[in-house]
């Protein structure tokens, strides 16, 4: 059963200008549970993306108890892109959905990330 559906777009030199600006402070906020190899603004975006689809599809968007912090991005070897809810976001949704599993579909271009999540309940 599909618990939920998310999708996100989102400018990648917006992202880039944020990082310029804030550099490790946005980082810390925003991706310190991400495992990232090398720190560009594509995977920035990449990622950002990733965990605002992923709000979106548990329908809280970016609060309690769903903050960026708190949804780890990674690759698996092959490059494809998954989430680990962590902290109390991961108790919430044990508690709330029991057995889940979590499909990502990401794309990029020169200009924008684009990010799909889906939540299924297993």
């Amino acid at each position: 059963m599909i618990i939920g559906h998310g999708i996100d777009l989102i400018e990648i030199k917006r992202v880039s200008t944020i990082y310029q600006k804030f550099n490790n402070t946005f980082i810390n906020k925003y991706f310190a549970l991400d495992k990232i190899d090398t720190i560009t603004p594509k995977i920035l975006s990449n990622n950002f993306a990733i965990k605002e689809a992923f709000s979106k599809s548990l329908g809280l968007g970016f609060r309690a108890p769903c903050f960026p912090k708190d949804i780890s991005v990674q690759r698996d070897k092959m490059g494809k892109p998954e989430i680990f809810p962590k902290n109390k976001l991961n108790e919430y949704m044990k508690e709330k959905f029991g057995n889940f599993l979590i499909h990502v579909s990401l794309s990029d271009t020169n200009k924008y990330s684009i990010a799909s999540v889906i939540i299924e309940k297993t």
